[in-house]
């Protein structure tokens, strides 16, 4: 019992209702849902008799109660730092999903008290990164050296709705809340995008800005712990919700294909490694269907034929691989790779591509 960390849940929405409630009340064994906050009236009533756990309407009540050993900030993204801030303050771990904060000046705010509270572990919800298809390719690039003459990641999606109306998983809708939270909702992301992109920045680079931060991040962050950051950004083609852009590396160019507003099924997400004679691929699956199968693929040619691999398939959840890293991390006082200063790569380079924008 000593090593179970009590959790605290800022926002209940969707993806906390089908991914982080229903994970951490599975690994019962090391986490306990002790608290909750949502400014939805009847989701937080509802979530809180579902998990037994104590409703509070302020989040900043949530973070002072001392049943709680954890924050998990699961609030809309230009909430984040606010609330991630109080956590750190009142002595708490905190988890915050991606993207950690929408302008850097606040994430500068985090890093500053993360790094003045050494003991409490702020670590940020990169999944995929998390996933073992990932780890495995990460382990095989670290013990080759043969060069990298290619990549191609992408992010062509279809978003939740369909499947889970398909799959008819139980949560509840936010319904109640109240009209003037939502328009402060709206204002603060407006402000906040505004200050990460400058004065004068446009509407197309401010929606390229929130697909980064909303979906690109999985993807360009696990590619950043594989390969590092690039050397310059070729160039940013864009139309409304469409992006495609083009990185050069020291040593080879790479692509990236973000598409949001389709309404084909699929869930086409992946990272393709070429080395001329060896080609790596990770393929994510959506993550609003949990245990589905994932296979890490790996083609190699040889002199008269060519070899394919496949490690899978793996049925381990990424959003519970990643909250029982966290776990240990705590227990065992171990930084996590994931923290705000990793993050802050992220933002600077987002900014970068969407300056890049051209009407």
């Amino acid at each position: 019992m000593a090593n179970i960390v009590k959790v605290g849940i800022i926002g209940t929405g969707t993806v906390a209702q089908l991914m982080h409630l229903p994970i951490l009340s599975d690994l019962h064994e090391l986490y306990q849902i002790t608290a909750v906050s949502d400014v939805s009236p009847s989701v937080l009533s509802y979530i809180s008799n579902k998990y037994n756990a104590t409703a509070y309407a302020s989040p900043f009540d949530l973070v002072k109660d001392e049943n709680v050993d954890a924050v998990f900030v699961l609030s809309p993204d230009q909430y984040h730092a606010e609330y991630a801030k109080a956590a750190i303050l009142a002595g708490k771990h905190v988890f915050v999903e991606k993207p950690v904060t929408l302008c850097m000046e606040d994430l500068q705010e985090l890093i500053d008290l993360e790094k003045s509270h050494p003991d409490q572990m702020c670590m940020v919800g990169y999944m995929r990164r998390y996933a073992q298809g990932f780890l495995k390719c990460k382990e095989l690039l670290e013990a080759d050296d043969r060069p990298i003459q290619y990549l191609r990641m992408r992010d062509i999606i279809l978003e939740g709705d369909f499947f889970i109306g398909q799959t008819k998983q139980p949560f509840m809708a936010q319904g109640d809340v109240p009209a003037e939270v939502i328009e402060e909702s709206k204002k603060r992301r407006y402000e906040q995008v505004g200050r990460a992109l400058g004065e004068g920045c446009t509407d197309q680079q401010r929606m390229t800005y929130v697909m980064l931060t909303g979906l690109g991040c999985h993807t360009l962050a696990a590619v950043r712990e594989l390969v590092g950051l690039p050397v310059k950004i070729e160039s940013v083609s864009v139309r409304g919700e469409h992006v495609v852009i083009v990185f050069r590396y020291n040593d080879f160019l790479a692509i990236y294909e973000i598409v949001n507003d389709q309404d084909i099924v699929q869930f086409d997400a992946a990272i393709e490694i070429y080395q001329k004679d060896r080609r790596m691929l990770i393929k994510h699956e959506t993550p609003y269907l949990r245990y589905q199968p994932h296979n890490f693929v790996v083609s190699e040619a040889t002199k008269d034929d060519c070899k394919t691999t496949t490690y899978g398939p793996d049925y381990h959840d990424s959003f519970e691989n990643e909250v029982k890293y966290y776990h240990d991390c705590i227990v065992n006082k171990r930084q996590p790779k994931t923290d705000f200063i990793d993050a802050m790569a992220d933002l600077e380079l987002f900014r970068d591509i969407c300056l890049k924008i051209e009407e």
